[in-house]
């Protein structure tokens, strides 16, 4: 398959910003591409050529990028780096550079999406003396025989941003267009699978049928169920539960799925991003505990106090998400993984099962020890004994209760009343990051303040709801604007909704829980949500969570309206 059929395709999706002519464009791909091609198309349209899953890095910066654009075209690292200046896009600055080419023969050979693909995916294998020279010329050879639109998108892909305005939440819509499917049989199979590639291809081998025969792999991470807020307390809970629930602490950690086959371990966050490296003090432990050969659980990564035994805050548990000195960091803060669900024991798939019958299955294929712990659990329907519970846990430096509909199934990626947060009463709300003010004073020479924004679950779209500048010491301001240097865009990104204009646009990736003292209707031209936050406050970077994780505008009304009934009612 060309390669420049797809790179049209982008083109078009860059061009046009309305939902459902996105949808179209891409679904027109879709059938335009043989089946047996999809699982490289559909990685490549979201701009990158492994799942989200796999933590590969090309190991090309946006240097040797550079150096690679040169080689191709010809011309030198001051023409790029002024092009740069003028476009702020090496994508589009090698576009323009391929139309100018000073060299005027080209390969014969045409770019294929397989050549592309099996190119970029070599790029981190290539190590070694001299690596960096090598993957320079991997590139440089692809764009050598690429069209300008195609030399655009290839770099883009390298970059890992084609700024086309497509997410993964996107392809449900447009896979179940293009071969007449339901759209949540996809979104279905695309939870279980964690990859839209294999779910494209299965429906367009086999229609629905193909997508109902997908189910989970032990190595491939599954969308976990989430927790709904109980926006009114104890009194909801019992009511959307008929009256009796599971009771669980909500522990302050990192959501943590560990895979087991036979002797191979797998430990993948809510991100869908592997861990396994490092907690390599943890392998041994979840192979020991897990009595099957095959097995798929899940439960959160909690640091350990070495002195009192205790549970620490969320912010220890980052502190060993390293890749040097790993050793040294597990012996002076320990974790333990505490398990709560089962979604896969030996061959039984356990999703469509009750919660209940889940919970019965966890605790006979699980031996805890001392660093995989089970949850503990009460079945209450008294509302003073829940009451009790939640302050117990509280005082304990919990975060609050988790309520778990006994007769519920395992709804993957799916945030249900099936679920209920009970957390202390100080309201907070995870937040995408699309943009950052210049600080000033004290401040100067970091992001002084950020832009929030939240998610829109009809359009992907991401509506500003705040500007934060407070909560932040001195050191997280550093830190945030070394992290979000990586993160910086040109332009607005495609995805984001602003009539504010920022100093420095991110990529949309991370997301900040914030706390506040009230939400208030904001006219559209200061907030595109229609709602503001009055004295916003950082607490801490949900380092746990993507911003297809974020809260959005449903829950930010919701809030607002239980806000508004709470005061008439003091009123």
């Amino acid at each position: 398959m060309k390669y420049q059929v797809l790179a049209e395709a982008c083109q078009e999706l860059e061009e046009t910003s309305s939902y459902l002519d996105k949808n179209t464009i891409i679904s027109d791909l879709l059938k335009k591409t043989p089946a047996e091609k999809l699982e490289m198309v559909v990685p490549l349209v979201l701009g990158r050529v492994f799942p989200a899953y796999v933590s590969q890095e090309t190991g090309i910066g946006l240097q040797q990028l550079k150096k690679a654009v040169g080689k191709a075209t010809g011309y030198s690292k001051d023409k790029i780096e002024d092009l740069m200046e003028e476009l702020g896009d090496l994508g589009k600055v090698t576009e323009k550079l391929t139309e100018e080419k000073k060299q005027t023969t080209l390969a014969e050979e045409t770019l294929t999406v397989e050549k592309v693909f099996q190119n970029l995916r070599k790029l981190p294998e290539i190590t070694g003396e001299g690596s960096v020279d090598r993957k320079i010329s991997t590139v440089s050879k692809l764009l050598t025989a690429a069209s300008p639109v195609e030399g655009k998108f290839v770099v883009r892909t390298v970059l890992g941003d084609l700024r086309i305005g497509v997410a993964e939440g996107r392809l449900r819509d447009a896979i179940a267009e293009a071969y007449d499917v339901p759209p949540e049989e996809v979104e279905h199979a695309y939870m279980l699978t964690t990859d839209y590639g294999k779910v494209a291809k299965a429906t367009a081998e086999e229609g629905e049928e193909g997508l109902t025969d997908l189910d989970l792999t032990v190595g491939h991470p599954v969308n976990p169920m989430l927790a709904q807020r109980a926006e009114e307390g104890i009194e909801e809970v019992l009511e959307r539960v008929e009256g009796k629930a599971a009771f669980e602490t909500k522990l302050d950690g990192i959501r943590i799925q560990p895979h087991k086959k036979k002797d191979e371990i797998f430990l993948f966050t809510r991100r869908m991003e592997d861990y396994t490296h490092m907690f390599p003090d943890l392998e041994d432990a979840v192979r020991e505990s897990i009595k099957p050969n095959k097995a798929i659980v899940d439960g959160e990564l909690v640091a350990i106090n070495k002195e009192t035994g205790k549970p620490m805050p969320f912010q220890e548990v980052l502190r060993r998400r390293r890749k040097y000195d790993i050793e040294d960091v597990a012996e002076e803060i320990p974790v333990h993984i505490y398990l709560f669900d089962v979604l896969l024991s030996g061959e039984k798939t356990m999703i469509k099962e009750t919660y209940s019958e889940r919970r019965k299955e966890l605790d006979k294929i699980v031996d805890p020890g001392e660093k995989i712990k089970i949850v503990e659990q009460q079945i209450l329907e008294d509302p003073e004994e829940i009451k009790a519970l939640r302050n117990e846990a509280i005082s304990r430096g919990h975060e609050g209760l988790l309520a778990k509909n006994l007769d519920s199934t395992y709804r993957a990626g799916r945030r249900e009343f099936a679920w209920l947060k009970l957390k202390a009463e100080v309201e907070t709300l995870d937040l995408a990051v699309v943009g950052a003010f210049a600080g000033k004073g004290d401040r100067a020479g970091t992001c002084g303040s950020y832009l929030l924004a939240a998610r829109d679950k009809e359009t992907d779209e991401l509506k500003t709801v705040s500007k934060v500048g407070s909560g932040f010491t001195d050191e997280e301001l550093e830190n945030l604007t070394k992290k979000f240097e990586k993160l910086k865009l040109g332009e607005k990104p495609s995805n984001v909704d602003s009539e504010i204009d920022p100093d420095y646009w991110f990529k949309p990736q991370e997301v900040f829980e914030i706390n506040y003292e009230e939400i208030q209707e904001s006219p559209s031209e200061a907030h595109t949500s229609g709602y503001g936050l009055r004295f916003p406050r950082y607490v801490k970077t949900r380092e746990d969570l993507d911003v297809s994780s974020a809260d959005t505008l449903e829950d930010v009304e919701r809030l607002f309206k239980k806000q508004e009934k709470r005061k008439s009612g003091e009123s």
